[in-house]
């Protein structure tokens, strides 16, 4: 039974996850870049992401930047770690608007401190819709951690937001 639910959650990350962005974009999903499954599937991104959530609900993977540097590099994955560490500090200062938690991931992300503001209000919209659809109750820490960290890729890709 427990097989047939880590399964179907595989699945659901699937359908969930963004496609994966060309190496010129320098963006990375740690989900599907990192750990065992990137090792075992490195151009397969959705086996990639299966394995990993298989394997251990994609704890390595997220965890693999420092183990194998080579599988996963970048700020991306500095975020992910801190986003799966601190995710109920990052759910509660993202709806409040402010805090230490989400300062230190967006400059983590590198991004300028005077984009802030915008960028944790839409933010905000966003993880809020997440926490009302009828699925978050039924998710995991992990699963609720790469969500996050998904609707900050969103709001920081662009100008606002530079290589640190």
């Amino acid at each position: 039974m427990n097989k047939i639910k880590t399964l179907v959650a595989a699945s659901a990350l699937l359908v969930a996850l963004p496609s994966v962005s060309s190496a010129a974009d320098d963006q990375i999903n740690p989900w599907t870049e990192c750990g065992i499954g990137a090792m075992i599937f490195s151009s397969t991104p959705w086996a990639a992401a299966i394995s990993n959530v298989i394997w251990d609900l994609g704890t390595t993977a997220v965890t693999s930047a420092g183990v194998s540097k080579q599988t996963c590099e970048g700020k991306e994955v500095v975020a992910a770690l801190f986003i799966n560490e601190t995710y109920a500090n990052l759910e509660e200062e993202t709806i409040k608007g402010s805090g230490q938690h989400l300062s230190t991931v967006l400059n983590i992300m590198g991004c300028n401190s005077t984009s802030h503001a915008d960028i944790v209000s839409t933010m905000r919209t966003e993880l809020g819709n997440s926490i009302m659809s009828s699925t978050y109750i039924e998710k995991n820490a992990q699963e609720k951690a790469q969500d996050y960290y998904q609707i900050l890729q969103k709001q920081t890709t662009g100008t606002q937001c530079q290589a640190v």
